[in-house]
């Protein structure tokens, strides 16, 4: 989408940079009439924490408590975020490598070198805590900018003239409350949309998904469109088979806890998964379609030497999937990696058998598409988002039943017809991935952009999240 609006002639882009952090010591910038070498100095220990989470107190114990409470009270005190425009003639590499080398090819480099960014001293873990307790939200400085588009509803007040455009990805914690690691996440997330939707506009990844927020919450029936994720130019097919056995155990992850008993000595046959280890994702499902494969291979049947290859790091409420992975990953037949950058994923997508992705709930799923790119053949679970998404271009299965799943592996990589299904799948879906080209989905927000631009609202004052009447289009923060 950055690449989308950036690239746009008819919109003028800042970037918003945040840290990850859920609660931490609030960063505090130097003014812009600051000596060059501590402002430079300022924004690097800045740009330092993108990396992740970095947490100094952990070993003083009683202390990190401490530390986190003064952090609570600062951010729930504070009324509003500090910006700082980024030296980005300075940094921009830095830039490129933590937010955009995953999404974006090198001939993009001009975007992020031309672009302009802010750092911004908000985090997630500020939003969530001031939302939960009942505090009034964040004021951010957006004067001269008629949008400030964010990633998931975070209620913030904006200047007079900037109207908040929320995309919104899902409604799985309102939804699917078994696949989330406690109960205030949902209270957050619930009250998050609440405070959003008094002035925000919600731009949703799928129908099902707009449908999903529209019948949840029925006062944004009117203040809600889908616009599709849009797939990056990075996954395409990538034909170097002898890359695979080096990627493999290069990126093999440990967090089964198993060994495996023996190397593979050969290139494997596999079939993949790529996604975050969370119980929505139904690995456990997968695992158990594929041990009915393996019971009842036989020698040259096209199963009998078949591996499945998870791609994923544990998220929350996976010991389940792991322990049901283990027996497989020491037995050879499951190969587990981790933190596996694009350009091999690519690799290992374009020599998958097939790519399964057996969800139970999805708001949109870029994984199949990913594979769709690499010239991989699809098989998805039968649930409406993948047949929104994905269309004729996957085969489909119940969620529920697993022996469906297997029987949808076994004709697509085993099978006389194995051969024309593949054939036929991969050229659906070389066609059903134009429609989530930049050049698809970037016009659609530009005319989003011009059509709330030129809606015309009461002249009354602004309401409680500060959003009043778009001035003209010409920036998005």
């Amino acid at each position: 989408m950055y690449k989308a609006l950036a690239s746009s002639p008819d919109v003028d882009v800042t970037g918003l940079i945040c840290l990850p952090q859920r609660l931490r010591p609030l960063h505090k910038f130097l003014p812009t009439t600051a000596h060059p070498g501590d402002r430079l100095t300022n924004q690097a220990c800045f740009l330092w924490e993108l990396d992740g989470p970095h947490d100094p107190l952990s070993p003083l114990g009683p202390l990190r408590k401490l530390g986190q409470l003064r952090q609570l009270a600062s951010t729930l005190l504070r009324s509003r975020v500090q910006c700082d425009p980024l030296e980005v003639d300075t940094f921009w590499d830095v830039v490129w490598r933590q937010l955009f080398s995953q999404t974006l090819s090198a001939e993009d480099l001009p975007l992020i070198k031309d672009s302009k960014f802010l750092l911004c001293d908000m985090t997630r873990g500020m939003i969530q805590s001031r939302v939960l307790l009942h505090r009034r939200p964040l004021k951010l400085d957006t004067r001269g900018y008629d949008f400030v588009i964010v990633s998931g509803s975070r209620p913030l007040r904006l200047s007079a003239g900037t109207r908040q455009i929320v995309r919104h990805y899902d409604l799985i914690p309102v939804l699917r409350p078994d696949a989330m690691r406690n109960p205030w996440y949902i209270r957050w997330y619930h009250k998050a949309i609440r405070q959003s939707a008094r002035g925000a506009y919600f731009v949703c990844d799928s129908e099902p998904c707009r449908e999903d927020l529209a019948g949840a919450y029925p006062e944004l029936a009117d203040k809600c469109a889908t616009i599709p994720c849009m797939l990056t130019d990075v996954y395409r097919p990538e034909p170097s088979l002898n890359q695979i056995r080096s990627i493999i155990e290069q990126r093999r992850s440990s967090a089964t806890g198993a060994v495996p008993a023996k190397r593979p000595e050969q290139t494997p046959r596999y079939i993949m998964c790529v996604s975050t280890l969370e119980p929505r994702k139904n690995y456990v499902g997968l695992i158990q379609a594929f041990n009915l494969l393996r019971g009842r291979a036989i020698a040259g049947s096209g199963l009998d030497d078949l591996k499945l290859l998870i791609v994923g790091s544990p998220g929350w409420k996976y010991e389940p999937i792991l322990a049901a992975m283990r027996p497989l990953v020491e037995r050879g037949d499951l190969l587990h990696l981790e933190r596996v950058p694009a350009e091999e994923l690519r690799v290992l997508y374009t020599h998958a058998s097939a790519f399964v992705f057996p969800s139970n709930y999805e708001g949109f799923g870029l994984p199949p598409l990913e594979a769709m790119q690499c010239g991989a053949p699809v098989i998805a679970s039968d649930i409406e988002t993948h047949r929104w998404v994905l269309g004729d271009a996957a085969m489909y299965f119940n969620p529920y039943d697993m022996t469906a799943l297997a029987a949808q592996i076994e004709r697509l990589v085993a099978s006389r017809e194995s051969a024309s299904l593949r054939e036929k799948l991969i050229a659906k879906g070389r066609e059903r991935v134009k429609l989530y080209h930049a050049n698809q989905c970037g016009p659609q927000w530009v005319e989003l952009l011009e059509r709330l631009r030129e809606e015309r609202e009461p002249s009354t004052a602004p309401s409680t999240l500060g959003i009043n009447r778009p001035a003209a289009l010409g920036k998005v923060a």
